[in-house]
């Protein structure tokens, strides 16, 4: 079992196609399918569903993908100790949502690296349920906004409430009024990612008030969703924090709706490296750099309410 079909399982497997997968690694697909039809035949068990050009994980390809990924990562790690002759400067990767990559990690990682220059970190977007990408040990650690509730895949950290805002258009149709959950409903709805924790509770409550099947146009990331919304193409439910200047500026407006649920940033980790000192770090940081975040906001706050 090499880490080169190792690899090709992997990329396979997030990228959903033997021939992202095959560009991804820069090798021929025929190779691609042969080093999983290896991998098969090794571990006398499917992988992958195929169904046309669709390829999904079977059950047995679940519970080995999180394997793989340590098989992989401790052999990098092997590799470096031995040809440096120093101990391992292994990266200690990181899943971010879209709505804090800009707005709450940059500061955790400016404070981190001003303190520990010597720690290597990997930022990988999440586009999904974070406790999946953990529980695969595809990342070591996520930041992410959601309810608070404990998972059975790792623990986690209340970092702050992270206040949510519907926003529009300078020329939306809502108006300044408190908008009925019913009517918000029927407006075009925007997003970054399907699967975040507060996109989901969004759909949920607008569709049991308005006993509809809520559907949101997708866009990639939340700068994408902005744009959108200034041209006028519907509403969104976003973190107050990355909406803020374009409120200010007036490019944006918030459409009087309170979400009837509470989320908050936080912090999922691996059981596993709770005790990795670089993890230590980067918990530290990301406690102490989010605390200076909202006191900061609460002063300027503070300030705008004495003017």
């Amino acid at each position: 079992m090499d880490t080169a079909s190792l690899n090709t399982f992997l990329s396979v497997a997030e990228k959903a196609s033997f021939t992202k997968a095959a560009s991804d690694l820069s090798v021929a697909q025929p190779t691609v399918t042969a080093r999983i039809k290896k991998l098969e035949r090794d571990l006398a068990c499917d992988l992958f569903h195929r169904t046309g050009a669709l390829v999904q994980l079977t059950t047995a390809g679940q519970r080995f993908r999180r394997y793989a990924h340590k098989i992989v990562k401790l052999s990098r790690l092997a590799e470096e100790t031995v040809l440096e002759g120093t101990a391992p400067s292994e990266t200690l990767t990181v899943g971010a949502d879209s709505g804090l990559t800009s707005y709450r990690l940059v500061p955790i990682v400016e404070y981190l690296y001003r303190r520990h220059p010597e720690l290597a970190l990997e930022i990988r977007p999440l586009e999904e349920d974070p406790w999946s990408r953990i529980g695969d040990s595809d990342v070591d650690c996520a930041f992410f906004i959601d309810v608070a509730e404990s998972s059975s895949k790792g623990d986690s950290t209340l970092l702050c409430p992270e206040p949510l805002v519907v926003v529009a258009g300078p020329d939306g149709p809502l108006g300044a009024e408190p908008v009925p959950t019913a009517r918000l409903a029927r407006q075009p709805l925007l997003c970054a990612h399907r699967g975040s924790g507060y996109q989901r509770m969004f759909e949920r409550t607008l569709s049991d008030a308005a006993d509809v099947r809520v559907r949101a146009l997708t866009f990639g990331s939340i700068d994408a969703v902005k744009h959108a919304l200034t041209a006028g193409l519907g509403i969104s439910l976003l973190p107050r924090l990355s909406v803020a200047g374009e409120l200010a500026e007036g490019r944006l407006v918030e459409v009087p709706w309170t979400a009837p649920f509470q989320v908050f940033t936080q912090l999922a980790w691996h059981r596993e490296i709770r005790t990795d000192p670089r993890f230590a770090m980067l918990l530290d940081a990301a406690a102490r750099a989010t605390a200076e975040q909202v006191a900061d906001a609460g002063t300027r706050t503070a300030r705008r309410s004495a003017l």
